[in-house]
């Protein structure tokens, strides 16, 4: 029986370990040649593509919600020049990284490793050792830098999205002055928040790319085992982005106010 409570966190180590071993490998792999830059830029239009609407469509809609609820709130103090300010402050630092990348983890991430699974399963991984082309240089690699490069940069674009959204919805329905909105939001945005939030963004490419691929690698079970590797990336990329997200804010904080 105590064996039995113990187990799912024993589980948890093992894959903690295995995993670190994985980055180890990966590591090596991205300093050493030969590196696939085409197969890189494959890989990151392909995460663009997948990612980009969605996201953009989800900030766009967060901005909108985001200042129909701040104006119910800061109208009762009288106080809709502050609006832009706090939606500057929650989208650049929150919402547009966080939302982006859990996004990234249930399109790209989830097809990341179901592509790699699926060249396990074939064994078209063992037939590229047998091609002296070395799989993790190959497969894994460019999908992980194209996942670290993507997730700032949609993230970047999400946050405009957001903004946009919002200044439609408090200029264009709620009767908030134009020029009132542009100036508040131009005194909030400084590059410290912008960098806070894509920081963040890179991180969270970092931990989606390092699960899905892992996952993806180690598939086994045919069919069966290439759907759980997918179900497995998108809910531990999820989770690991939330805890993530904390430290981070935490740290950021700290250093940059």
């Amino acid at each position: 029986m105590p064996f039995a409570l113990l187990r799912p966190f024993l589980t948890f180590l093992s894959v903690l370990g295995a995993m670190g071993g994985f980055v180890a490998e990966v590591g090596k792999a991205l300093v050493t040649p030969p590196f696939f830059w085409d197969e890189t830029r494959r890989a990151l239009s392909s995460v663009v593509f997948q990612c980009l609407v969605p996201v953009l469509a989800i900030m766009t809609a967060v901005g909108m919600i985001g200042s129909l609820q701040g104006l119910a709130v800061i109208r009762i103090f009288g106080a809709d020049h502050v609006l832009s300010s706090l939606l500057a402050e929650s989208i650049l630092r929150e919402m547009a990284p966080t939302l982006s990348a859990i996004m990234m983890a249930a399109q790209a991430g989830t097809a990341i490793a179901g592509e790699i699974g699926t060249m396990r399963v074939k064994e078209e991984l063992d037939a590229l050792g047998v091609m002296a082309v070395r799989p993790m240089q190959f497969v894994v690699v460019p999908r992980l830098l194209a996942l670290i490069v993507a997730c700032p940069l949609i993230g970047l674009f999400g946050a405009l999205a957001g903004m946009l959204g919002g200044y439609a919805v408090a200029v264009g329905l709620k009767g908030v002055t134009k020029g009132v909105f542009v100036a508040n939001l131009l005194d909030f945005v400084h590059m410290n928040v912008i960098f806070g939030g894509m920081a963040k963004s890179v991180v969270f490419g970092l931990l989606i790319g390092v699960i899905a691929c892992f996952y993806g690698y180690h598939v086994t079970g045919g069919a069966q085992g290439v759907g759980r590797a997918a179900n497995k990336t998108v809910v531990h990329a999820i989770v690991a982005i939330a805890i993530a997200n904390y430290f981070i804010t935490t740290a950021l904080l700290k250093v940059l106010g």
